[in-house]
């Protein structure tokens, strides 16, 4: 199945975030799956850097093989010179996390982005429908920027993560204007404040949202932290079965229940096709 995160709001709408959260927490859920994440965008904040820092004390992760041949880069190159991959091979390309449960394709820095779309608008499906042969989840990052490789990935998936955030301006525009969209779309509302006017009630009524379509990441600074400092596995792994008593637990319980609608979502378009 392939899945695209994405927002009409650049920059606001936590979309890496959200994306690296429901990636981890649904590997730990799920630890017969594989799941491949990579974005489309060159960023300095990337999925990668949310993951795992460098210098971590306790994180699960495989030995790091990152070299000039790894990456997005290469596995295009490959894919267009119709080179084949040895049964296995591809996984070497990526960065595996969580007992080779959670596979990541970074994108180098040093390549050209404009190169890079370039590539990716030419053979973004190609890709994603290679990469979903190896993995039972391939969700992209993708650039709320107009790019042609963004549109393409968003036709392409079977669903579309819309990363909604508590701001009239930015849910007007997106109901308003992407209608597109709407037929195979499950909402995320990242970095949540209860205490908004905009909660998750009043915008479902608003917007006639369905509840089973709609989830919240609330916020929550050690999450945040987590997140900029590289350390999201090792949070999420500590929090994952805290009590209730915890003061990460009204945190960790919504993001569960984030991440089993959305599963529970994709497995209803998996079974009408929608995406198709």
């Amino acid at each position: 199945m392939k899945v695209a995160f994405w927002s009409n709001a650049r920059g606001k709408s936590c979309v890496t975030s959200n994306l690296a959260c429901i990636s981890v927490l649904s590997a730990l859920r799920n630890p017969e799956e594989r799941t491949i994440v990579f974005e489309n965008h060159q960023n300095v904040i990337n999925l990668g850097s949310t993951f795992f820092n460098q210098n971590p004390e306790n994180v699960v992760k495989e030995p790091n093989r990152y070299t000039v041949d790894m990456g997005l880069g290469k596995i295009l190159t490959m894919i267009e010179r119709g080179e084949d991959f040895l049964t296995g091979n591809l996984y070497s390309f990526m960065e595996d996390y969580l007992g080779k449960r959670l596979f990541y394709i970074p994108m180098e820095t040093a390549r050209n982005p404009d190169y890079m779309e370039y590539q990716l608008d030419r053979m973004c499906i190609r890709v994603l429908n290679y990469l979903e042969h190896y993995g039972d989840m391939v969700l992209v990052d993708t650039s709320s920027a107009p790019l042609s490789s963004s549109r393409k990935i968003l036709q392409q998936s079977d669903m579309v993560v819309v990363n909604l955030n508590q701001n009239s301006q930015t849910l007007a525009h997106f109901f308003r204007n992407y209608s597109s969209v709407k037929e195979k779309a499950f909402y995320l509302i990242g970095n949540y404040d209860e205490n908004s006017e905009l909660t998750k009630g009043a915008i479902t009524r608003e917007y006639g949202i369905p509840g089973n379509k709609i989830a919240t990441i609330p916020h929550n600074i050690k999450f945040s932290d987590a997140v900029s400092a590289g350390r999201l596995i090792p949070f999420l792994l500590k929090n994952y079965r805290c009590e209730r008593w915890d003061e990460n637990y009204g945190f960790i319980a919504a993001a569960r229940e984030a991440e089993e609608l959305f599963r529970n979502q994709l497995q209803i378009f998996s079974e009408i096709g929608v995406g198709k």
